[in-house]
């Protein structure tokens, strides 16, 4: 046992002084300048010159060699095999825009990935590759069909989202948030009237804020041809009936039947009552006032985000 410690102790001298090994090179080749020295050491120290002779001749046996160079296949399968695990990670689709990179260009239900922090946790949402290229993530659509959602609705509902993805819905602020904070994103909304008409408008940015900011409404610039109704809301938090962030002395959600970023209160409420068409109620109904005016009801809207770049 003494003569392996010694001979370890001189071989790590021996190898520290030499020149380090290249690829491919014996792992004790930093040895053979020193073993010489080595010997003459040991036999001086009184171990047997055979002892020392049959110890250095082990060493550059490459058996070492065959032990590292083991190691290093296996270290580089796991290297392998955990790139994998992280491009396959990478590569899920965080929002719709990303599944039409991918080649997906059919509209409908899909999963979507959009925590970075919790890789498994996916989410569906309603996909659009039909509209202005396509990548829309769809966050609102409101219909004529008999199925009719009441949109008038609590805080919590609001927050976490309700409806049928398929039909009409609201995705969530809670997700909207995650969807909008971690790209830059637009803001893209459709209007259909019940005379036939279609009118669009969008946001170069779009941004909903934390909880803690009550879901705080940020636009950027106009385009389209609906007329901007939009920007008299930009910078205020969402309201609902049950909790009040507006800037009016009573409840502009209660008001209005519905939810929405109202200021004081309102010149578009894309989540009111569901009358048709022209009608005489003061709390307007599904309207864009800039378009067809706060006693006009339309038939068809849907409010979708699309990173910006």
């Amino acid at each position: 046992m003494q003569v392996l410690v010694f001979l370890a102790v001189g071989v790590t001298v021996a190898q520290a002084s030499a020149t380090p090994p290249t690829a491919g090179e014996n792992s004790c080749s930093g040895l053979k300048d020193n073993r010489s020295l080595l010997t003459s050491l040991l036999t001086a120290a009184g171990y047997n010159d055979t002892c020392v002779a049959a110890a250095l001749d082990f060493c550059s046996s490459g058996q070492e060699d065959s032990r590292y160079a083991s190691l290093m296949e296996e270290a580089r399968e796991v290297v392998q095999q955990v790139s994998a695990a992280v491009n396959k990670w990478e590569s899920r689709p965080r929002h719709c825009k990303d599944l039409l990179d991918s080649g997906d260009s059919g509209s409908g239900l899909r999963q979507v990935y959009p925590y970075p922090g919790r890789p498994h946790h996916r989410v569906p949402v309603f996909c659009d590759h039909t509209v202005d290229g396509g990548g829309w993530t769809v966050f609102q659509r409101r219909t004529s069909d008999a199925a009719r959602q009441n949109f008038s609705r609590t805080w919590i509902e609001y927050q976490l989202g309700f409806g049928d993805l398929e039909g009409e819905f609201w995705l969530g602020l809670d997700l909207l948030h995650q969807l909008t904070s971690t790209t830059l994103q637009q803001l893209r909304i459709d209007l259909d009237d019940y005379e036939g008409e279609h009118r669009w408008a969008k946001y170069g940015f779009f941004h909903v804020g934390a909880p803690e900011t009550k879901f705080r409404l940020s636009l950027g610039s106009y385009s389209g041809d609906a007329g901007d109704s939009l920007a008299y809301h930009n910078g205020h938090p969402f309201t609902t009936h049950d909790v009040d962030n507006d800037n009016w002395s009573g409840n502009c959600a209660q008001k209005f039947r519905g939810a929405y970023w109202y200021d004081d209160c309102s010149r578009s409420n894309l989540n009111g009552y569901q009358y048709e068409g022209n009608h005489t109620s003061t709390d307007g109904g599904i309207y864009w006032n800039q378009w067809r005016g706060h006693h006009y009801s339309l038939k068809r809207t849907s409010m979708m985000i699309r990173p910006a770049f």
